[in-house]
């Protein structure tokens, strides 16, 4: 006598089944993130109709029996998972969850009144329902509020430990893996690479004559002009010493690390530090060298190069550019 009823609900619970379970989220894009949530929730809602309806016409048709008393006990335990399981959004949870329950504490109340201690249990549970989904939903939102911000801690560690504090740019540790990096990319690619290494002249007299901090905005300074001047996404720009910056030239073309570092020298020497009250002006030695791929060199022989190249702008009058040869 319950077959046709049977069927029809296990096939089109079935059917939702097979559909949840094919369905995957998006990989990218709020928008279809948001279609994949919505069409998430109406399965689930198919699902949750058709479990009730089926138990309330069951409850409708036999009232007290084995069937009814299954279909009790995993009624409220699939409602109980519902205000759990979805608790982050706590107005669908508990519609769904109450959509397990109300239609069968209907039906009890208008056509099996034997069956009214099931309805009272049932009324007394709803609240219960209710409250442990709220709970939930808070608690879920707790957690996921210490895993970002526990996440945004770990961002802020990684981001600390790569980069110079006063400047901004990258530190020497970093410097370092990153030209590892240049290096293994170049000999891929078959691309030159440049190094530039520049050092601010007398940069121990600034400290002495006007302290340490305007010292520190000296530096400051120079890292601003080298953004301006190295502009490219592919440059790298760190601070490898006390006034001593380092940058790495992806896909050296035409030498334009040569030429940078010309237009960087010239774009620092023209400029003026304002600090304290007082206007100083700063420049620099530099020294580059251009890798060219395959020529199977280490990193510090390449650094060491352009070091060299520096103190040789040094040693040649300072506030100027010399380049080495490989």
């Amino acid at each position: 006598s319950t077959s046709v009823p049977f069927i029809a609900a296990l096939g089109g619970g079935s059917i939702v089944a097979i559909i949840r379970l094919t369905a995957r989220p998006p990989e990218n894009g709020q928008a279809s993130l948001d279609k994949f949530v919505r069409k998430h929730w109406v399965l689930v809602l198919c699902c949750v109709a058709i479990w009730s309806l089926f138990f309330s016409w069951t409850v409708y048709q036999f009232g007290l029996s084995s069937a009814f008393i299954f279909g009790l006990v995993s009624t409220i335990n699939f409602s109980t998972a519902i205000a759990h399981q979805f608790s982050p959004q706590l107005k669908r949870a508990l519609f769904c969850s109450l959509l397990c329950l109300i239609p069968t504490l209907v039906v009890i109340i208008l056509f099996q009144p034997s069956l009214q201690v099931a309805a009272f249990a049932l009324v007394l549970f709803m609240p219960y329902l209710m409250l442990t989904a709220k709970n939930s939903h808070k608690e879920y939102y707790y957690h996921l509020e210490n895993k970002l911000q526990l996440e945004a801690a770990l961002v802020e560690l990684e981001v600390l430990s790569i980069t110079d504090g006063l400047t901004g740019l990258y530190n020497r540790r970093e410097f370092n893996h990153q030209l590892e990096k240049a290096l293994a990319a170049s000999n891929r690619t078959k691309q030159a690479m440049g190094l530039i290494l520049c050092d601010i002249d007398d940069f121990k007299r600034i400290n002495d004559s006007y302290s340490h901090t305007a010292g520190d905005d000296c530096l400051i300074h120079v890292a601003k002009v080298l953004k301006q001047v190295f502009t490219r996404e592919t440059d790298i720009i760190s601070r490898v010493g006390g006034e001593e910056f380092a940058i790495i030239v992806l896909d050296d073309n035409e030498n334009s690390a040569m030429k940078s570092a010309e237009n960087f020298q010239q774009a620092l020497s023209a400029s003026t530090c304002f600090t304290q009250g007082h206007e100083i002006a700063l420049t620099a030695s530099i020294g580059v060298v251009r890798y060219q791929a395959q020529m199977n060199i280490k990193p510090q022989k390449l650094y060491d190069l352009a070091d060299s190249a520096m103190y040789k702008a040094k040693n040649n009058g300072k506030n100027r550019v010399e380049y080495a040869a490989l």
